[in-house]
């Protein structure tokens, strides 16, 4: 079954309520209405009380769009609204960036341009420029600025090429190089020199061409007979 809609009770209730003098006043002057023109004043006193017992909700907030505008200094970004402090004799004064450009007294200027507005115009803008970004209350150097900048993209190549050296998902990461084995090294004899046998790994039985008798090679009649005519050949000799 549907359901009746609730049926407000009606009320008929009179009871004075007191409001202060100043109030009744500032009513009056609101609404144009003379103080004690209590039926006059009826409405507005009854609006009031309802907007209080029941407020009107807060109108939504958009969020707000982020904004891609800025000045391009080098390595640093200074998005729009970045402010710029330098200072001329313990004197400061201060530059906007507005956009893509930074304004000073409505001018458009360079980062050198606003560092060097006085003095003799040598001035590094670099050390010479204090930076506040939008949303913060701290005023940081340029250069330290531009530090940070440079170690943070240092750490992004770093981590690409990390990230490069690294095998894919499922491939098997390559084997690290083993060391090579030593070789022996080849070493030689002036010439004229033979190694000895026990060196070259030959035996000591005698050779094969003594006939395995155990003569040395060198002696025998064979011998005696080439010294004797190695003799003859000599001059002097008979």
């Amino acid at each position: 079954m549907p359901t009746s809609p609730k049926i407000k009770p009606t009320y008929n209730l009179q009871f004075p309520i007191r409001v202060p003098d100043d109030v009744l006043v500032e009513l009056g002057e609101f609404t144009g209405n003379f103080w004690s023109d209590s039926l006059a004043q009826e409405p507005f006193v009854i609006e009031a009380i309802r907007n209080y017992i029941n407020p009107p909700p807060p109108p939504s907030q958009q969020p707000a769009a982020v904004s891609e505008a800025g000045y391009q200094w080098k390595q640093v970004f200074l998005p729009d609204g970045t402010r710029l402090r330098a200072s001329f004799g313990h004197q400061p004064y201060f530059a906007t960036v507005v956009g893509a450009e930074i304004k000073y007294e409505g001018h458009a200027v360079s980062p050198s341009c606003f560092a060097n507005l006085h003095g003799s115009g040598n001035r590094n803008a670099w050390k010479a420029i204090w930076l506040r970004l939008p949303g913060s209350n701290e005023w940081l150097l340029a250069d330290v600025c531009r530090s940070a900048r440079k170690a943070a993209i240092a750490r992004l190549h770093e981590g690409g090429a990390l990230a490069d050296s690294r095998p894919a998902e499922g491939e098997r990461a390559p084997a690290p190089p083993q060391p090579l084995a030593r070789q022996p090294t080849a070493r030689h004899l002036p010439a004229g020199q033979t190694w000895p046998r026990s060196a070259v790994g030959q035996s000591s039985a005698p050779a094969a061409e003594d006939g395995g008798n155990g003569r040395k090679s060198g002696s025998g009649r064979s011998a005696r007979r080439k010294k004797h005519r190695a003799a003859k050949q000599i001059p002097g000799n008979p």
